[in-house]
Order: C-alpha cells, then structure tokens, then sequence
C-alpha cells in the first residue's frame, strides 16, 4: 500500500518541491528454502566420502560412489509454517531548482528515509542472539515487537546538481547524491526460526558421511513459544540481525558531463560517472571454520556447539562503480533518428549482489573477496536507428501513384549491441580444504591462461592445464572473478509500413527480427577444476565439462509479425 503527497511553490528564480511517501508492505509466504533441502529434504554427496584424504581432488565420479554406497556426507530439510510480514517505509524530501544566472541552475534536494524493523501479521519479529545462542520472540512474554534491535532514525541523503551553459549549444552537467539501500530487511528476515525450521546436519569433516540414506532424515519438531524465549537447536539454521541499531547502507553518486550539440542535428555527450556503495547489505556466515577445522572448528561449534548455517544481515564493506560514458545521438529530422551510446567501465566489490554470501567466509580470507564484480562487463557499444524510406507522398523520391503504393511508408530499424563477456571464478572440490562455510578455489599453476577458442566437452574455451584442483588444507591461490567469458555480439531488425486508410485510421505492418544473424551467445565455461583428469605424468587425460562451453542463451533467431491499427 503506497501513499504519496507533494506540492510544488515557484517564487522568484527557485522552484521548490516537497513530499512524502509512505510503504506499507506486506509478505505472506509459505515457501521452503530451496537451497536447504524444501520440506521434502535433501542428500549432499560431495565425493569427499570415497575420495582419499591427500590424493586427487574428488570429482562427480566420486559424487557417484557415495551415491551409491548411500553415504550422503550432508542432508538438510524444512519445516515450514506460514511466514508473515508487514514493514513500514517513510520518506521525506525537499528539492529547490534554482535559476542562479541565465546560464547556471542548481538543483539542491534533501531526503530523509526511514524503515521501521518489521514484524509479524499477530506478533513482533524473531531475533537469534549468538552470545547465549537464544533466539527472542517479539511481542511474547513481555518481549518488545522488534526483539532488541532497532532501526536507525539517521537516514538523510542530500542531492545537489549543477548544469552550466557554456554558449548556446555547450553545457556542463555535475551532480552528487546519496541514495539510502532500500533493500527490505523483511524479505531477510522472513525465515526466521520458529517460523522456518531447518534442519542442516553434516559429517565431522568433509571425508565423513553424516548419516546413511537407511537412517534418514532426523525430525523437526515446532516448539512450544509461549516463554517468547527458546534455546537454539545446535543443527537449526539461524538467520538473524544484530541486537542493537541497524544502520542500512547507502550509494554515493556522482557524475560530470559534457554535452554539446553538433553539425546535421547530433547532440554528444562524454562523461565520468561513479558510485560507492557503502556498507553494502550481505549475508555473512558466522559459523565457518579455517582450513582444516571441520565442523570442531566451526566458530559458533566452539562457543555453543553449533554445527549449523548462522547468518548475519550486515551492512558490510563497499562497492565501487567507475565508468566514462559518452553517446551521440541524432534527433529525429529528415525521416532518421540514431541513437549511439558507449561505455567504459569497471564495477569493484566483495559480493555480487545483496542475495550473496560472499565466497571466503573465514574472516581470515575476507580481503579475498574483493575482486570483479560478477555483473561487470568492461565495453559496452549500443546504437539503435530508426529510418522512414524517402518514397512516397511528402517524401523526396516516388511521388507518382504506382511508387507510392509500392515504396511509399516504409521504415526501417534496428538495434546493434556488442558488449564484453562477465568474469567468473575457477572453483575446486573443497573436501581437502575441510572449512565448512566456505568455497574453494583453484591453483593457478600457468602465469597466463591462454584462449583456445573451443566450443563443447573436451574442446576448451580456456586453456584447462593452467589450473589444478587443490588437494592440500588450504584456499587455492586463483582469486574470485579473475577470468571473463565470450562476449555478445547482436544485431535485431525491424521493416514496418504504414498505409493510410483515411483521415483519421491508420494500419500498420510489423516484420520484427531478433538476432537475425542468428549468432550463438555462450555461457561461461564451466569452471571446476575437479572435473579434469590427468595422466601419471601431469598431462592432460581429459578435461571434460572443465573450461568448456555447454551452453548458449536461448535467445536464437527468432521472427515475429504483427498489424496495429491506429485511430
């Protein structure tokens, strides 16, 4: 539910606006986490079981193997009731557009934002505490609705804009703003336990199976929340944010633009635009352990003997944003228009987006999550046209009767997009790392990989022999991100026509073609180095699944036709 009130005052040389908005949003989900088993369950066989301890990395052949032996070496599932939700979200703000000279105009603006924790439909929300490993029940017993956390109350972010007109066709744009994350929290904490219960039970170490497929999966049980306090079972996720203030995250932008109009009715602009995020939202792992800890190294093992997932919403670290942007655009005149832009960037960060954990979670290994962002694409080239044929009536050529009715309302258009690939991360079996709550890299054992171009199972995109799968107790030394896939070249097409029926109606035909060049746009390779097998020797036996390309967006060529009539 959204309500929204402005008002506008001009006075002078300033034209002032004010507002608010007001959020009221609602969850109401029964919905089991996926990435934990579902209410049906689920078995993990990682290969570590049949693998052995110092010898090759395990792969799917392993996976198999503990299969088919039934040794899962993790199993986890859901018990899940009715999870419900309503948040508040306030916003206040004041913009001034003010005409300082002919030539200069400054835009100052001031917001302020607030997001109230959330709560249940009947109740306050859950909060898990892990310095006594007890989670508190909002509005039971005497317990406040936000469980003793808080939102903070400081959400301002100021706005200023300038743009200077140089001469009549050069101008000067700059601008700097703060934008609050909006990210809801409630969306976070929607699963909480009791709501959501899930079970998540692992072996001792990663070459140890929890449990045999003939023992099943252990119950869960609802518990009784009448005290609106309840001692956290030790194999029970637990999602959380801390007690005290939740200062959300912000995003610093700013820009400097120039942009000047130009012969045959062009316009251009280049510029430097950025962002920071700051104190990005993720979710961090408080129960991982170090190399070689297994589940007795787990932190929270440690303190309260805690052997499952327990995770912090956190504002945590910054990202960063960095591009030159230039375009060149052609007003429509003359029967064309073009519409080129291009841009130059890099997108640093230590996770891709608020959903994600990041990749190490020992807080040892934390700096290593700093790397490329997931999304960041270097070049980016587009131009889109638009062109009306010069036939026919009002047109420069084709004026007779017969070349009308045969060239007359056409039109042209298109769009052409090259951009480059995304980076991924070369990943390994993380049996011999042990560390539960953590991902595991390869080694790089090549100073550089080289391009092979191949397209398929044991034709690799990349060169397979400049990584190998680790079989020590310790991280890999590739890092996050570190290699890029192909890029993307396409090129759609339209051919309209429009025919005059009278005065007032018009019918037009649409001829539409996506990717024409029906060119393929390839996944990144898939990129477990465990998947590789070598000889005695080191060399090559097979690279299988490992650097190669197996898939492609479904995006072929495709045509589509269509009539629209105007009146």
């Amino acid at each position: 539910y959204t309500a929204t009130a402005n008002a506008s005052w001009l006075q002078g040389r300033h034209d002032v606006r004010f507002g608010i908005d007001t959020n009221r949003n609602h969850i109401n989900h029964w919905q089991p986490p996926s990435t934990a088993g579902g209410a049906r369950g689920g078995f993990t066989f990682s290969g570590g079981v049949t693998a052995l301890k110092g010898g090759s990395s395990p792969n799917r052949f392993n996976s198999l193997a503990d299969f088919m032996l039934g040794m899962p070496q993790a199993i986890s599932k859901s018990l899940v009731g009715l999870a419900t939700i309503r948040e508040w979200v306030f916003g206040l703000y004041f913009r001034d557009r003010w005409q300082i000279t002919p030539n200069l105009t400054a835009t100052l603006g001031l917001r302020w934002e607030y997001y109230p924790l959330p709560t249940r439909d009947h109740r306050g929300i859950e909060r898990y505490d892990p310095e006594d490993n007890k989670v508190y029940i909002g509005g039971i017993a005497g317990i406040p609705d936000n469980a003793g956390s808080e939102a903070s109350k400081r959400g301002f972010a100021p706005r200023v804009g300038l743009a200077y007109r140089i001469r009549n066709a050069h101008v000067l744009r700059a601008g700097y703003g703060i934008t609050i994350d909006p990210f809801s929290i409630g969306r976070s904490m929607r699963s909480n336990y009791p709501t959501v219960i899930t079970g998540d039970w692992s072996g001792p170490n990663s070459y140890q199976p929890f449990a045999t497929l003939a023992r099943g999966i252990p119950a869960l049980v609802f518990p009784d929340i009448s005290t609106g306090v309840l001692d956290m079972p030790e194999d029970v996720e637990a999602n959380f944010i801390a007690k005290g203030v939740f200062r959300r995250g912000y995003i610093q932008s700013w820009n400097l633009i120039y942009e000047a109009q130009l012969p045959w009715s062009f316009v251009g602009s280049a510029g430097y635009v950025a962002t920071r995020s700051i104190r990005q939202r993720t979710s961090l792992e408080l129960n991982s352990a170090p190399p070689g800890g297994g589940n007795a190294g787990r932190a929270m093992y440690l303190k309260f003997g805690r052997t499952a997932s327990t995770e912090e919403h956190a504002a945590w670290q910054t990202s960063q944003y960095d591009s030159l942007q230039a375009s060149l655009d052609r007003r429509f005149k003359g029967g064309l228009m073009v519409k080129t832009a291009y841009t130059w960037s890099k997108a640093m960060g230590y996770n891709d987006n608020s959903n994600d954990r990041p990749f190490f979670l020992y807080p040892a290994a934390w700096h290593r999550n700093r790397a490329l962002q997931g999304f960041d694409r270097t070049h980016v080239f587009r131009t889109a046209w638009m062109w009306n044929l010069p036939f026919g009536t009002n047109q420069k050529w084709g004026h007779g009767a017969v070349a009308n009715a045969l060239l007359g309302g056409w039109q042209v258009n298109g769009i052409f997009s090259s951009y480059t690939g995304t980076p991924f991360t070369v990943t390994s079996s993380g049996a011999s790392l042990n560390a539960p709550g953590n991902s595991q890299v390869a080694d790089q054992v090549k100073a550089n990989v080289a391009k092979l171009g191949g397209i398929g199972n044991n034709n690799p995109w990349l060169d397979p022999l400049a990584f190998r799968a680790v079989t020590e107790v310790r991280f890999g030394n590739s890092g996050r991100n570190m290699l890029r896939g192909p890029g993307v070249v396409n090129l759609d097409m339209g051919l309209f026509r429009r025919f005059k029926l009278t005065e007032r109606t018009d019918l037009q035909f649409r001829a539409e073609a996506f990717n024409i060049t029906n060119t393929p746009h390839f996944n990144n390779p898939s990129s477990n180095a465990s998947n590789m097998s070598l000889n005695p020797d080191g060399s090559l036996k097979s690279s299988g699944s490992f650097m190669a390309i197996l898939s492609a967006a479904q995006d072929q060529r495709s045509f589509r036709f269509g009539l629209r009539f105007s009146f």
